[in-house]
């Protein structure tokens, strides 16, 4: 990932690098074997421009990254999954998706790109241990996962890179996709409990 991303961030007609797995047929996957996919793109999707947005628009306000804050308040919270030196996995407070969870660095950085070696074995590490637990509890559910990351210097300071893994255990109906509101039938917490469990 980290490779790819190099490369291809350095073209000046890419301005976001999309790094992202489909897993299981379910979740979009084409192919039997696993894999990963990367797309460079010429605009910043609409998603990680509002993440962007709303991060440079904390920072203004507090001086201080919100994702930093985020991690400084679920890792004392009943959200809190597994944390360990480099790294808090946690349920989002709003999840869209039944057992959602979020993999953020503790060290404050808006890419992958910049990861050290102790950083990058302790991510596999974290991504393993948290995938496998979800394996666990819910028989090897599909699941889609996405890195949210900026290979725009600028965001520095405001934006905080993780990864968002979405395991597909509902399906939207016509209220989700008229409203673009969700119903997620289980809370985040109930979410954290059980994965814990199964670490």
């Amino acid at each position: 990932y980290i490779d790819r991303l190099r490369e291809l961030s350095a073209k000046p007609y890419v301005q976001y690098v999309s790094i992202f797995r489909n897993y299981g047929k379910e979740a979009g996957a084409s192919l039997s074997h696993a894999h990963s996919q990367i797309i460079a793109m010429p605009t910043v999707p609409r998603i990680i421009e509002e993440e962007m947005t709303a991060s440079k628009k904390f920072y203004d306000q507090h001086q201080k990254c919100i994702f930093c804050d985020i991690i400084e308040k679920e890792t004392k919270s009943s959200r809190l999954i597994l944390d360990n030196t480099h790294f808090a996995v946690f349920t989002p407070y709003a999840s869209v998706h039944p057992l959602e969870f979020w993999i953020l660095p503790k060290k404050h950085a808006p890419t992958i790109r910049d990861l050290s070696k102790a950083e990058i074995e302790a991510f596999a590490e974290t991504l393993k241990t948290s995938l496998k637990a979800l394996k666990t509890l819910v028989n090897d559910p599909p699941y889609n996962y996405g890195f949210h990351l900026s290979i725009n210097r600028d965001a520095e300071n405001y934006y905080h890179w993780h990864l968002e893994i979405y395991p597909r255990l509902s399906i939207w109906a016509g209220f989700e996709k008229n409203t673009g509101i969700y119903i997620n039938t289980v809370k985040p917490e109930t979410s954290a409990a059980e994965l814990r469990k199964n670490l």
